[in-house]
C-alpha cells in the first residue's frame, strides 16, 4: 500500500462527484498539473490558477511543434 510507509496521511483537498467516472477524470486531470498549481488549489488561492496554467515559453524559442 502506497500510503502505509508515508504515515500520517493528511487530507488537504476534497471534491464531491455524483459518478465515479467524473471523480476519476478529475483526479487524472489534477495529476497533470504543476506542483505550484496544485498547492494554489489546496490553499484556496483560486485567483492564481489561470496564471499558473499558462505555459512559459522562452522568448528565443518557439513552442514545441512549430
Amino acid at each position: 500500500m502506497y500510503t502505509r510507509s508515508r504515515r500520517p496521511v493528511r487530507l488537504v483537498y476534497q471534491q464531491e462527484f455524483e459518478h465515479v467516472g467524473e471523480a476519476y477524470d478529475a483526479e487524472v486531470h489534477l495529476h497533470g498539473w504543476s506542483r505550484a498549481k496544485r498547492l494554489a488549489l489546496i490553499n484556496g488561492q483560486f485567483e492564481l490558477l489561470p496564471e499558473l496554467a499558462r505555459k512559459k515559453w522562452k522568448r528565443d524559442s518557439s513552442p514545441p511543434g512549430e
